[in-house]
Parts: C-alpha cells; structure tokens; sequence
C-alpha cells in the first residue's frame, strides 16, 4: 500500500512521518519526497505492507500530523512513483 501524502513545507515534516511509523511498528519499504523550489508544499509517498483496514487507520493518524493537507492511499506504487516524477521534471522545465 502507498500512501500519497501533501503537506506543508515544513523542517521537522519527514521526521514527523518517520516517527508515526515507527510508533505504529510499521516498516517502511520506500519512502519518496518530492519538493518544487519556492513552493510552500511538498509530496511524500511512503509504501509500506498494510491490510486495508490497517491501511484506513494508518492515513487517520496521518491526517493528526499538523503539516499533512490530504492522504491518498494507492495500491500501486509504480504508478505514484511515476507521477512523483513527471512532477520534478515538469517543475524543472
């Protein structure tokens, strides 16, 4: 499961998203940020192994973390990478 996340440009958001993890005993199988320069957002995709309704419970406590605008979970995450790349190379054109 991936979980698209868009939230503030914040210093402390990755750690915040790390944490809540780990406090979930959740193993993160990739994690992926993508910031465009003077932008006030930023999108992360985090992929992890979750049941739909861990999966359900995991996005409600992201939404707790102050920075996090939206959660969108995916079951593909070869299709959020891609995006997450056209994104960069949109932003760099």
């Amino acid at each position: 499961m991936t979980f698209v996340i868009r939230a503030e440009n914040r210093a402390d958001l990755l750690a915040r998203v790390v944490l809540l993890f780990h406090r979930l005993n959740v193993e993160i199988d990739t994690l992926y940020m993508v910031r465009r320069r003077s932008s006030e957002t930023m999108r992360m995709s985090v992929t992890v192994e979750a049941k739909p309704d861990q999966a359900a419970r995991i996005a409600a406590h992201l939404y707790k973390v102050v920075q996090v605008t939206s959660v969108k979970t995916e079951r593909c995450a070869k299709k959020v990478l891609l995006e997450a790349l056209d994104d960069s190379l949109k932003a760099s054109r």
